[in-house]
């Protein structure tokens, strides 16, 4: 049965329900698919923020060229030092909201926790470009990260990736572009409440329908928006349907409590560890879908980065995977 909105309110720690109620209050009513898509880019992309509280000592965008035009990327250098590992990052946002400002905080964040430089994609977004685009934008990214790592300053053997929410989903896509052909994959994974079904249906879909960020038929308008039922037949498209999941790297699933993805992604996850992967599932209590990019305001998207750092930094370089290798939880 769907929780009423107080029910879910009263499951959120003090800071993540204060954001909730605010978001309630200032925004439209939800869902927000019935505004259109320029409304809602307006009410969620182009929130003013004010400057950045954490210093990077080299912050530049820069062009990559692609078969389908130049892209934009984020690079964030927590260090002037050459061979610095690199994390790939490609934000959320349902494929069709989302900009590299609206990840600025978390991939500063990143950057200087895990010592490693960040680099963040504007990939092209839905219903404009339906899938493949977003996908074959973050595998052209990653390509030019491998090609240009000397150049960069990097090391691309020490490469990993990163998303939340349809950005989780893009990662995993290019891991399973990567497996099909028979190339290396990045050293770890980090996918936070990441969209690797397209059904809708499980405990969670149903405890939080009307969730205050993100409810179930705005989950439903976002891949109408992205991916036709043809495209939904592709791997690429919904990870579960993979049929490489135990070539995934090490793989850190970021879990929020009240989220109406919960069941898929923790389903995923536990796909991934009987096709003989090492993945980690960290759920943290008490927050929403997306709370991992306000590091700002909310104390449990601060330690979610803390936890990321350690598990980046545990494996780049990559340790081998283990034959023993299993599902992990914590509790946050």
């Amino acid at each position: 049965m769907a929780l009423s909105m107080q029910a879910m309110l009263d499951l959120l720690d003090d800071d993540a329900r204060a954001a909730a109620e605010a978001l309630l209050r200032d925004a439209p009513a939800p869902p927000y698919s019935q505004y259109g898509v320029p409304a809602v880019r307006a009410m969620f992309d182009g929130v003013s923020r004010s400057p950045a509280e954490i210093h990077v000592p080299e912050v530049l965008d820069l062009g990559v060229g692609t078969p389908d035009g130049e892209l934009t990327v984020r690079c964030y250098r927590p260090s002037l030092d050459r061979g610095l590992p690199v994390l790939m990052y490609v934000h959320g946002g349902g494929f069709v909201i989302g900009t590299l400002d609206g990840v600025d905080d978390l991939c500063r964040s990143l950057a200087v926790a895990a010592g490693c430089v960040v680099v963040s994609v504007e990939y092209r977004r839905a219903p404009e470009w339906v899938f493949p685009a977003a996908a074959d934008d973050c595998l052209a990214v990653y390509d030019w990260l491998e090609r240009r790592g000397d150049e960069l300053g990097i090391d691309p053997t020490r490469l990993a990736l990163a998303g939340d929410s349809a950005g989780g989903n893009l990662v995993l896509s290019v891991c399973t572009s990567l497996a099909a052909a028979g190339r290396p994959l990045p050293t770890c994974l980090v996918v936070a409440y990441p969209a690797t079904s397209a059904n809708f249906e499980g405990p969670s879909w149903e405890a939080f329908e009307h969730a205050p960020v993100l409810c179930k038929a705005d989950a439903e308008w976002f891949w109408s928006a992205y991916a036709d039922a043809g495209a939904r037949r592709d791997p690429r498209a919904v990870p579960e349907l993979s049929t490489s999941l135990h070539s995934l790297p090490p793989m850190l699933v970021v879990s929020a409590e009240v989220d109406p993805l919960r069941s898929d992604y923790e389903r995923f996850a536990e796909l991934v560890a009987c096709a003989g992967g090492e993945v980690e599932v960290r759920r943290y209590d008490g927050v929403a879908h997306g709370f991992f990019t306000e590091v700002r305001t909310l104390r449990k998207a601060r330690q979610a980065v803390a936890d990321t750092a350690h598990f980046l930094r545990a494996h780049c370089p990559r340790e081998p995977v283990r034959a023993d290798a299993r599902l992990r939880w914590r509790r946050t």
